[in-house]
């Protein structure tokens, strides 16, 4: 008599001297009298296998989705020179707030700009924050004009 490993019945089942191997969602993988041909057979259990890719790879974008919103992007200040300014957590579309009592002796603070030359200045008022975000304090020499 062969060894062979013994199966269980979630693996293959006995059906009146016929052996039936299951694949996913209890397709079988191999030919029934079920109506449908090997071909057919082998098409559902690839759609099946589609549609569970498809909802994984959903679970995983919504997860990585929520993990975003409910963490907010930061908003780093590089002061050039300035005293240390917080680090800011602001949810995607909201607005920065200016850091405060930001100081570098000798020079005033005219204000903040996405560009470390000051070439684009940032509106706390009216711009918002759609990426992680750096923010570089704009510095004018004590008694000049800016």
């Amino acid at each position: 008599m062969e060894d062979r490993p013994r199966q269980t019945p979630s693996q293959e089942e006995s059906s009146g001297g016929s052996r039936r191997r299951y694949g996913l969602f209890g397709v079988s993988a191999y030919p029934q009298k079920s109506g449908m041909d090997d071909k057919q057979r082998k098409s559902m259990v690839r759609w099946a296998n589609a549609v569970v890719a498809f909802i994984a790879l959903a679970v995983v974008a919504l997860v990585v989705v929520g993990t975003m919103s409910s963490s907010g992007l930061t908003v780093t200040f590089d002061t050039q020179g300035g005293s240390e300014a917080a680090i800011q957590s602001v949810q995607h579309g909201g607005k920065a707030t200016p850091p405060e009592a930001v100081v570098r002796p000798g020079y005033t603070l005219a204000g903040w700009s996405v560009t470390p030359d000051g070439s684009e200045p940032w509106n706390f008022e009216e711009d918002t924050v759609t990426q992680p975000l750096t923010l570089y304090a704009i510095w004018v020499p004590e008694g000049t004009q800016s």
